[in-house]
C-alpha cells in the first residue's frame, strides 16, 4: 500500500504549509509510518511571527511527526538558494531515503513554494513517490489525481495542529472555516465528508 510502514518526508517552504497541505493525511497515517518534516524559511524576519517555530514544533507533534527539521533561509528568496535546498534534500535522501515525499505543487504561483517543488522533483525523481499538496491562496490549476479520505478525527487533528499557529490567525485566509470547506470540497468526488487531494508528480512502486 502507498501509506503502509513507509518512510515519509513532508517538505514545505514555510511553517504552516505542511499542516495546511497534508495535515489530515499525516494525522491519518502517522502511527504506521516514519514521518519526518522539513521547512526551509521560518519567516522570522516579520516580528509578528515571533514564536512561529514553537508553533511549528507543537503542530508537528500533534500530527505524530517523528522528526521535525528546519533550515534558516531568507523568506521569499528561496529560488535564489536552490542549491542549498538541493543539498539539504540530498542529505536526507542519503540518510533517511524516504519512499513518499509530500511537497508543494509545481503550479504554485508563490516563488518559494515553486522552488521547493522543483528541488524535490529533481532530488527524488528516481527514488520516491512525489505527491503535491495545494495551498488555496497560491496553488493555481490544481489537478488532483489522488484523494485521501479523512475521518472526523483526522480532520479534528488537522485543525488542532493549525490552531497552534496563533501568529497566523490574523490573516484572512487562515481560518478554520476555510480549511474545513476545502476538505469538504475535496471529499465530494469520493463521496466522503472530508478529504485531502494531491497531484501525483511521480509514482514509484518498489
Amino acid at each position: 500500500m502507498l501509506f503502509d510502514k513507509k518512510k515519509i518526508l513532508i517538505v514545505g517552504a514555510h511553517p504552516d504549509d505542511l499542516e495546511y497541505g497534508c495535515g489530515g493525511t499525516v494525522a491519518k497515517y502517522g502511527q504506521n509510518n516514519d514521518i519526518r518534516s522539513l521547512i526551509f524559511a521560518p519567516c522570522l524576519e516579520d516580528p509578528q511571527n515571533a514564536g512561529i517555530l514553537q508553533e511549528y514544533l507543537n503542530a508537528m507533534q500533534i500530527l505524530g511527526v517523528r522528526k521535525i527539521m528546519k533550515r534558516n533561509l531568507p523568506r521569499d528568496t528561496l529560488e535564489d538558494h536552490s542549491q542549498e535546498i538541493r543539498n539539504a534534500l540530498h542529505d536526507l535522501k542519503v540518510k533517511f531515503n524516504p519512499r513518499v515525499v509530500f511537497c508543494h505543487s509545481l503550479s504554485d504561483i508563490h516563488q518559494d513554494h515553486r522552488a521547493i517543488a522543483d528541488c524535490c522533483l529533481t532530488l527524488f525523481r528516481d527514488t520516491a513517490t512525489l505527491l503535491a499538496y495545494e495551498i488555496t491562496r497560491s496553488t493555481r490549476n490544481f489537478a488532483p489525481t489522488l484523494y485521501v479520505a479523512l475521518s472526523k478525527e483526522d480532520m479534528e487533528k488537522k485543525l488542532k495542529a493549525l490552531h497552534c499557529y496563533k501568529t497566523q490567525y490574523r490573516r484572512t485566509y487562515f481560518k478554520s472555516t476555510i480549511f474545513k470547506a476545502l476538505a469538504r470540497v475535496r471529499g465530494t468526488p469520493i463521496n466522503t465528508t472530508y478529504a485531502e487531494a494531491f497531484e501525483i508528480m511521480r509514482m514509484i512502486d518498489r
